[in-house]
């Protein structure tokens, strides 16, 4: 029994073509998405292109944005059945993935869900807090000659996101979305640029280190992070004019992206090779462009900021009955979870070893490992409950159980290619995302960590602590070579002679 089966009862925009007047289109709920997915991910793929090796990194890459496409389809199909049999889904939901757990799994797995968003997204939003800091540092002290500690840097991008937080929900602030997925686009225009630049210089001399095991599994991480927004995909699904919809918003949005992140991390690679760093932004040696890249990324992730927090409040606020309504105990509760962020930020005020293990960990479950799972027992209970509901000679429509699928009923009435699919899409999850958390793991362990801000401030006090801000991460074997024709000496930040 084929989809089109499952959602035959309703008309041909499927069960939840119900329309919610206040709710935002499929193009807005795609910037939503490219919003939220491109950004902070995006400026490192040329790095994990670039540990994992041209053709490996590429065949993962294509790998990661075929898979997530797949997954958030999936969110969405589980969705539209769960809105078309049990009404209820059609009115305000605050946590429509834990939803999905709760009705294809168990009351448990609801709970489990409700705390693995949250890790994911507070995750998330700290990655994106401390590349703000890190990029608002940079521009402060080129454009203004101001050196200000990132520590202080984390409390401002504080101050400045925490009213926009206070939003009901993401069709209240799809302006935000725009002005995310603009400035990520021409951030990507910019790097494009500066890359067509350099390259004739550049090109001559581009140094590949051998592929390395454990940065090839760290690559894995990054590579899933620059696709896994699907945490916040239902909840934006949800509050769309047509739900049946988003399918359109989805594919638009991950093909959209995976251009984008192609453009950086091929032309990185062929252009820089080894010489880039974590981000590729240091890397363009047109300063103005460089600059101009790092004010985009920063207003990305700072509007991306409020986007990706949107679940784990929802959570928060369903879970201590917080009125729909602005009042006190919604101020309240939004406060303390977003400066709970901002105290992580402080904590561990270094992005790149938290991007790689979020990634590596969570991401990979909340992409790639449970929207399988929950569609394919949603699929086959709705397929039981067709074919109940067929066998009976009356025009009474049996009100749907809440029974779960076993997995031998999945087994038997599940097309063996979608199996397979999905089965290939579980594997590569489950096997990719524990070899890349272990390695993330002891990166972090070995890494040369920052004491938190509250520490050095109670220690030794916070001075500006940057290392050649605004200067080139030159190209070349020896990190040396200028398109300019400048001495390296004090224009690259560190030429090896």
């Amino acid at each position: 029994m084929g989809l089109s089966r499952v959602w035959s009862t309703t008309d041909k925009d499927g069960p939840t073509s119900h329309i919610n007047e206040k709710g935002i289109g499929w193009i807005i709920g795609a910037i939503f998405i490219i919003g939220e997915t491109a950004g902070g991910g995006m400026i490192a793929l040329s790095y994990a292109l670039t540990s994992m090796g041209l053709i490996p990194g590429l065949i993962l890459l294509i790998l990661c944005s075929a898979f997530s496409l797949y997954t958030a389809l999936e969110l969405c199909w589980t969705w539209k059945i769960m809105q078309n049999r049990w009404p209820e889904y059609r009115d305000h939901c605050r946590k429509p993935y834990g939803e999905m757990a709760y009705r294809t799994i168990g009351r448990k797995m609801r709970s489990f869900i409700a705390f693995m968003i949250c890790i994911t997204q507070i995750g998330f939003a700290t990655v994106l807090v401390l590349l703000a800091a890190k990029n608002l540092s940079i521009l402060l002290h080129f454009f203004f000659n101001l050196d200000i500690n990132q520590c202080y840097l984390i409390l401002i991008v504080g101050l400045a996101v925490w009213p926009a937080t206070m939003l009901p929900s993401p069709m209240h602030f799809w302006q935000a979305a725009l002005f995310s997925a603009g400035s990520s686009t021409c951030a990507v225009i910019l790097v494009v640029v500066g890359l067509a630049h350099d390259a004739p210089v550049c090109s001559q001399d581009v140094p590949h280190d051998e592929p390395n095991l454990l940065k090839a599994f760290m690559a894995f991480g990054t590579f899933v992070f620059a696709f896994g927004g699907h945490a916040t995909l239902p909840t934006i699904q949800h509050d769309m004019r047509k739900p049946a919809h988003f399918v359109h918003s989805v594919v638009l949005a991950i093909i959209f992206c995976t251009c984008l992140y192609l453009c950086i991390a091929v032309g990185g690679y062929f252009v820089y090779g080894s010489t880039v760093g974590e981000a590729i932004i240091p890397s363009l040696q047109i300063k103005w462009i460089q600059q101009t890249v790092n004010l985009m990324i920063a207003v990305h992730v700072i509007t991306t900021i409020v986007i990706v927090m949107s679940p784990p409040i929802q959570q928060v606020e369903q879970l201590l009955k917080v009125p729909h309504h602005f009042g006190v105990k919604r101020f309240l509760v939004r406060s303390v979870l977003f400066w709970f962020v901002i105290f992580i930020g402080l904590t561990i005020p270094h992005f790149g070893p938290v991007l790689d293990l979020i990634g590596a960990s969570t991401m990979v479950l909340m992409t790639l490992i449970l929207p399988p799972i929950f569609y394919l027992s949603i699929r086959t209970q709705e397929v039981i409950w067709l074919q109940e509901n067929s066998q009976e000679k009356s025009n009474d429509v049996a009100e749907p159980t809440h029974e779960r699928a076993t997995l031998k009923e999945i087994l038997r009435l599940t097309p063996k290619a979608i199996l397979a699919l999905n089965a290939a899409v579980l594997i590569f999850g489950i096997i990719g995302g524990t070899l890349s958390t272990i390695t993330s793991l002891i990166r972090l362990a070995d890494s040369d960590m920052a004491a938190p801000c509250y520490w050095q401030y109670f220690t030794k006090g916070l001075p500006f602590s940057g290392d050649n801000i605004g200067s080139v991460s030159c190209c070349g074997t020896y990190r040396n070579l200028t398109v300019s024709g400048q001495n390296p000496i004090g224009y690259c930040s560190h030429p090896d002679f």
